[in-house]
């Protein structure tokens, strides 16, 4: 204990004594973990952002869609609706009709996805309104030329939430009063709500769309009970509605699960964040080489005192210890140091890139660390194994 003590007094004694070549070599313990960290907290930030993003669009809920992979696609109707809605497991259904269109609110405009739907599609996809309000089952009934804006469809056109409503804007050539604005609400592929512009089926029929047109997806959701089977008895009943009994016939439709597409995701980005954290590791293998290259230069200019502590009685241990601890303490207080720029970089780059929020896990901090002294062992027990094996009478004779 007093050996290590001793020897940690020296360590630092030295650091101090050359503050220059100490920062140097700390620094590039410093960049790889600061870099390994970083990466890892954004990357587990941004899986969790995915998970979340999707999990809020409810595991009790899937959308039907024709498929594109199938030569005798045909569109959805009425009568799928119906068959779908028939199904015990299933608690409610709603038909949505997409068209893009150009949306004008004086001299601006963008290009936004059109939504004709149903007052349910707000329980279904988990909308929530953040000024006004949407449309009624009286609205929609009536097919009043009301509609409700996503949040970037809003700010496209100049727009805070609350300015927007009671707006009258042009869609495709039809005026519409703005009567809401959703919630940011994010999501990924068919679930993104942002970019849309929803309004009752009826005010878009015979004008954005066709009369009767075919119905780009059916949203359905199930009772709690029966989430974990819905999907399959879906399946079954539609491709019964659609003369697809054998299985040697490929579906014209698809089910589009939003918990499996997360799942995908989730892994892909992990995958891609284990990878950027091994990259990253190769910086601490360059700070280690660092380190190695001190302790050489080290020992050679501390060779005499080495004879001297050997010619009053030090052991080889005590003298491995000496360098070792000093190798060591590069070592800690490069990765304490990293461990610090590392969480401070990954608030900002998590904040530059869409304001993911940065995910830390105590397994890589502490491995982080670990990894830092070992990297320092490593690196410290050739120099001092050297310097040990020099005999006292050769040290003192050293210049």
């Amino acid at each position: 204990m007093i050996v290590t003590l001793e020897s940690l007094r020296m360590a630092f004694a030295s650091l101090r004594h050359n503050p220059l070549r100490a920062v140097l070599t700390i620094l590039g313990i410093v960049i790889g973990v600061a870099a390994v960290v970083a990466l890892t907290a954004i990357g587990s930030g941004s899986t969790r952002a995915v998970e979340n993003r999707f999990n809020a669009f409810g595991t009790d809920t899937v959308t039907v869609e024709s498929s594109n992979f199938s030569s005798g696609s045909v569109s959805l109707d009425s009568a799928d609706v119906t068959a779908i809605d028939a199904l015990s497991s299933v608690k409610q259904t709603v038909s949505v009709v997409s068209t893009n269109a150009s949306v004008t609110l004086g001299s601006t405009s963008t290009n936004a996805s059109v939504m004709g739907t149903s007052p349910q599609i707000v329980a279904i996809d988990h909308l929530s309104i953040e000024a006004g309000t949407f449309f009624s089952a009286f609205d929609a009934s009536h097919a009043l030329h009301v509609a409700v804006l996503g949040n970037t469809v809003a700010s496209d056109l100049g727009l805070s939430a609350y300015d927007a409503v009671g707006k009258t804007i042009d869609i495709g050539g039809v005026q519409f009063r703005v009567i809401g604005v959703l919630v940011a609400q994010g999501g990924v592929g068919f679930a993104s709500v942002d970019s849309s512009v929803i309004a009752p089926l009826g005010s878009i029929e015979g004008s954005l769309v066709a009369f009767r047109p075919g119905i780009s997806q059916i949203r359905v959701q199930a009772y709690p009970a029966a989430v974990d089977n819905f999907q399959s008895a879906i399946e079954s009943t539609l491709r019964t509605t659609h003369d697809l009994t054998s299985s040697e016939y490929q579906a014209d439709f698809q089910i589009v699960n939003a918990s499996s597409i997360a799942s995908a995701v989730s892994s892909s980005t992990k995958t891609l964040t284990r990878l950027m954290a091994a990259i990253a590791a190769i910086s601490l293998v360059v700070g280690g080489i660092g380190v190695a290259n001190v302790m050489l230069v080290t020992v050679r200019e501390r060779t005499r005192e080495v004879g001297v502590r050997r010619a009053v009685g030090a052991r080889r241990r005590d003298i491995i210890a000496q360098f070792l601890v000093y190798a060591i303490v590069i070592s800690v207080v490069g990765g304490l140091l990293g461990l610090g720029v590392g969480i401070g970089a990954a608030y900002v780059g998590g904040s530059y890139l869409s304001s993911v929020s940065p995910v830390f896990s105590p397994t890589t901090v502490a491995l982080a660390l670990v990894v830092a002294a070992a990297v320092g062992i490593l690196a410290g027990i050739g120099p001092a194994l050297q310097a040990s094996s020099v005999e006292p009478t050769e040290a003192l004779r050293y210049e």
